[in-house]
């Protein structure tokens, strides 16, 4: 399996979306007082990316960090 995926770094297993799908649904779940309602297609946007750059473990941190930048990026948009 891993000489298949260095060979096809672009393919993602069948783990890696159930992680990412878990972590966009985590992320739209959420809810507060304080939290703008977050865009589905950004998030997956955003999870996606910062998957790919190397943020897997722990899934923990992937869903944190999106978390924090699509509340930053939906705040700007309500601003501008």
């Amino acid at each position: 399996m891993s000489d298949q995926r260095n060979f096809f770094p672009e393919i993602l297993s069948s783990e890696e979306i159930g992680l990412m799908h878990a972590t966009v649904h985590d992320l739209l779940g959420e809810k507060g007082a304080h939290r703008p309602a977050r865009d589905p297609q950004d998030v997956a946007r955003l999870v996606l990316r910062l998957y790919r750059i190397g943020l897997t473990e722990p899934p923990r941190k992937l869903r944190d960090l999106a978390g924090m930048m699509a509340d930053r990026e939906t705040m700007a948009r309500r601003v501008s």
